[in-house]
């Protein structure tokens, strides 16, 4: 039997409370990702580079810029948990605010691209027809040019930096975006739900925002996690090449291409930068892989 339309409600059964009330299915939620261990220590993970990202920054006072002489190239200590770096600048400090910066522009990429997609997908996938031929079309077309490529023809047009950055990023997700959105629109059209729904009156748009867009959550939500690892994996590559934001300001991508040429002289400088990607990119994986037991009917079950 083909399984029902997937909700959160639905991938989450409610338990009944102290007083016999159902609990929030966002309590529940969380309650199951936190009981996995894989979920327990991404979302850990996560909270401890996010507050390094975002916290760290405020209540230190050590400027990513200062240079303090006779302090070049220090192994990690206390007073310089990263060491520093051959302008003698605190590389803890400095891979904070590039790690926040790198993470900002691929959260604001990822968010600007599948918007933009999401909304194309519903539409090729419920209106059909002529909007979906040349949505489709538009989108193979995208996805003719490589990524990587895509993006240095617009930083080459724009200049380098994190906007330039940030929208090449954004527009090489809008593809994926949109065909994942249209397939789940499609497999949800034909559902009872939505036969229903067109059956009362429903507009377009109040089937869509209302019914069809809960009931692709889950793959969403699955696919999120490993969009945001691809985009900062390629927001640090690009600032390996000297694309992303420029100096002084620093990238994680930056701190690797500096960090390199003292590998052997002082090798926390390249350790840090690349640890912090490889962590975050783990911990996201594992996320979202939790994700999809949690919201796949088919994968629960197993389970």
């Amino acid at each position: 039997m083909e399984p029902g339309p997937l909700s959160l409600d639905a991938a989450i059964p409610l338990e009944q409370g102290g007083r016999g009330l159902p609990r929030s299915a966002a309590f529940q939620f969380v309650r199951r990702l936190l009981s996995d261990p894989r979920g327990a220590g991404a979302v850990a993970v996560l909270t401890v580079l996010l507050t390094f990202a975002f916290i760290i920054p405020l209540v230190d006072t050590t400027s990513p810029f200062e240079s303090v002489r006779g302090e070049r190239l220090l192994d990690p200590s206390w007073k310089h948990p990263f060491g520093t770096d051959e302008l003698s600048r605190d590389l803890f400090i400095r891979n904070a605010v590039g790690f926040r910066s790198t993470l900002l522009s691929g959260l604001f990429a990822v968010v600007g691209g599948w918007l933009v997609g999401i909304s194309l997908g519903f539409v090729a996938g419920y209106r059909g027809g002529i909007a979906d031929t040349l949505i489709s079309r538009s989108v193979d077309t995208l996805l003719a040019f490589p990524g990587i490529l895509l993006a240095v023809l617009l930083i080459a047009w724009f200049g380098p930096g994190l906007t330039s950055l940030s929208l090449a990023i954004a527009i090489f997700n809008i593809p994926f975006s949109t065909r994942l959105a249209r397939a789940a629109v499609l497999r949800e059209v034909v559902r009872d739900y939505v036969l229903a729904a067109q059956t009362i009156g429903c507009s377009g748009p109040r089937v869509l925002l209302r019914h069809v867009s809960i009931n692709t959550f889950g793959v969403f939500a699955v696919q999120l996690p490993i969009a945001i690892v691809n985009s900062i994996l390629i927001i640090a590559a690009l600032g390996f090449l000297g694309l992303g934001e420029q100096p002084p300001h620093p990238t994680l991508g930056g701190l690797l291409f500096d960090g390199r040429r003292f590998m052997r002289l002082a090798w926390w400088y390249l350790v840090a930068p690349a640890a912090i990607v490889a962590v975050f990119m783990l911990a996201l994986n594992f996320l979202s892989d939790v994700l999809s037991e949690m919201l796949d009917p088919v994968r629960r079950g197993r389970g």
